[in-house]
């Protein structure tokens, strides 16, 4: 049976963080010990019991760590265990496709159509069809799964998807939006680029990566099937449950499914700097050709992102037991590889880690297990809508609070030191979204799980219209769709100008112009629309390079 409210796991992991602080350059560890303290800062006491296998690149250096929670009994992974490594797959894919660039073979322009079976049923609009640049930016405008995927066994998601299953999937796709006007990131898209790779190159992906990444660059342990000489550690779920490994049918592997060990992503981060020798110039073109920014805020599947006055080439990935991140900083000549054997996808993944080794100023802190305010447990009692499931919330009479979807079995939720709730028996987060006022009753939570977010809302309950006083900023106050599952919601508290994502905190904003917000903690702005009768009908996030827009609800 899938557990309560259970989300498709999606391989993605982008979740690096949003709450910046200064621009302060801390001191990259320079030793294993000044490393591996970094680490137990992080993860020392974390309720997700993970090790972290670390590494921190520049120039010619590397500095190598490891570290577990200590909440767990079994032991650490051995130094040359490898892992799954996730959706940092997609750049090794997106390395695939350059080389056929650079041969003639492809194009970014070229329509995906042309490299996909004879016959393949792609969705398009009017002459604009789904490019491969569309695909390897995530705005070709399809689903995050394929329709109808078939997941007998949630453990194994990926496991009963065949090649026919995927393709004719995309045929059922019916589009929503217009092809390359706004990023949303699809692992069906990559699977299809993965296929098309894989028939372009002899119809083996495992073959033509051994034969153009993994051989010539020295990763010895890298496979996606067929193992050479690598022990696989085994994956956790947080809390320590030991979780099955992921498969796939091979030729859609490049969307997430490579297993590497720490010395094999040392070499590609490496050769991602250029800094690896004795590596063919060609391939070392193709590498840099993926980190080249294209629109949304991606290079070729890399996430382009400037933080704190730094240029950084970026992707993370988690499957469900393992998560990954690897970081380029390539004018500085500086990386960071991170692998542990623990899905940390809901808990908001090993970004803030990977920042701070790179020399950022982002805080690090464990999530340890807190003792739960009676007043929380009382105001969380009762029936929540969550992604059309009801969820009731109780107080047991043990002081516990319990939780049960309809038709599922109970579960206990508990609380950790970050002020998130999460299940005791399954990998999960429930996040709370403070009322804009207070003395307000709670009624909106969001659900995070396998790489997706659910809104929530107390049944029943009839959310507050937002509102502002300030006559200069009142237009802006509502709520704006910007994706299926994210709304953006602008409202005035203690005289403040205050944005609310879902599933975040609130944050403040400030008026920098004309219909035109910065928000500095996070490097975003906001800038809204009007229309033809003056009124404020939609707003435009900017943030990181990519754009979401989304119109006004009805307010």
């Amino acid at each position: 049976m899938p557990p309560p409210l259970a989300l498709a796991r999606t391989l993605t992991a982008l979740s690096l963080g949003s709450a910046l602080l200064s621009a302060f350059a801390a001191p990259l560890p320079d030793s294993s010990t000044a490393l591996e303290q970094r680490l137990a800062e992080r993860f020392s006491g974390d309720r997700s019991g993970a090790c972290v296998q670390a590494a921190v690149i520049e120039g010619d250096r590397v500095v190598r760590g490891s570290g577990c929670a200590g909440t767990r009994g079994d032991r650490a992974p051995a130094a040359d265990a490898a892992f799954e490594i996730g959706s940092v797959s997609k750049t090794m894919t997106a390395f695939l496709v350059a080389g056929l660039i650079q041969r003639g073979a492809w194009s970014l322009d070229d329509p995906i159509a042309r490299h996909l079976p004879q016959g393949t049923a792609v969705p398009r609009q009017g002459e604009r069809q789904i490019l491969v640049r569309d695909l390897l930016t995530h705005s070709a405008g399809l689903p995050a799964l394929p329709p109808g995927m078939p997941m007998p066994k949630p453990d194994d998601p990926y496991a009963a998807l065949t090649e026919a299953q995927l393709l004719t999937a995309l045929g059922r796709v019916t589009l929503t939006r217009p092809i390359g006007s706004q990023a949303e990131y699809s692992n069906f898209g990559m699977m299809l680029v993965s296929l098309a790779a894989a028939h372009t190159l002899g119809g083996d992906l495992e073959a033509a990566l051994r034969e153009r990444l993994f051989a010539p660059l020295g990763m010895g342990s890298a496979y996606v099937t067929r193992p050479l000489a690598a022990r696989p550690a085994a994956g956790h779920l947080p809390g320590g449950a030991a979780t099955p490994a992921w498969t796939i049918t091979p030729n859609l592997a490049g969307v997430g499914m490579v297993k590497a060990t720490l010395d094999d992503m040392v070499r590609y981060a490496r050769a991602e700097l250029g800094s690896l020798p004795d590596v063919p110039a060609a391939l070392t073109d193709a590498l840099r050709l993926t980190q080249q920014p294209l629109a949304h805020g991606f290079a070729m599947n890399w996430v382009v992102r400037r933080q704190q006055g730094h240029e950084l080439r970026l992707h993370e990935g988690g499957t469900g037991g393992f998560s990954s991140l690897v970081v380029l900083e390539p004018g500085a000549q500086r990386a960071v590889v991170l692998l542990a054997d623990t899905a940390l996808t809901d808990l908001g993944g090993l970004g803030d880690l990977g920042l701070a080794l790179l020399g950022l100023d982002v805080p690090l802190q464990p999530r340890r297990e807190v003792a739960m305010p009676s007043a929380l447990r009382r105001a969380l009692a009762g029936d929540w809508e969550v992604g059309g499931v009801t969820l009731h919330i109780r107080e047991a009479d043990d002081g516990r609070l319990l939780a049960q979807a309809r038709g599922q079995s109970e579960f206990e939720l508990r609380q950790d030191s970050r002020g998130d709730l999460y299940p005791t028996s399954f990998s999960a987060l429930l996040r709370l979204e403070p009322p804009e006022a207070e003395g307000r009753p709670l009624q909106r939570l969001s659900w995070h799980q396998g790489g997706g977010m659910m809104q929530g809302r107390r049944v029943g309950a009839v959310d507050p219209v937002p509102t502002i006083t300030n006559p200069a900023w009142r237009d802006w106050a509502g709520e704006y769709q910007l994706a299926p599952q994210f709304s953006l919601r602008v409202f005035e508290r203690d005289g403040r100008l205050m944005v609310q994502g879902s599933g975040q905190p609130a944050i403040a904003a400030e008026p920098v112009g004309p219909d035109r917000v910065e928000i500095k903690a996070v490097g975003a702005i906001v800038e809204f629309e009007r229309d033809a009768s003056g009124q404020v009908a939609a707003a435009v996030l900017r943030q990181g390079g990519q754009v979401l827009r989304g119109a006004a609800l009805k307010r």
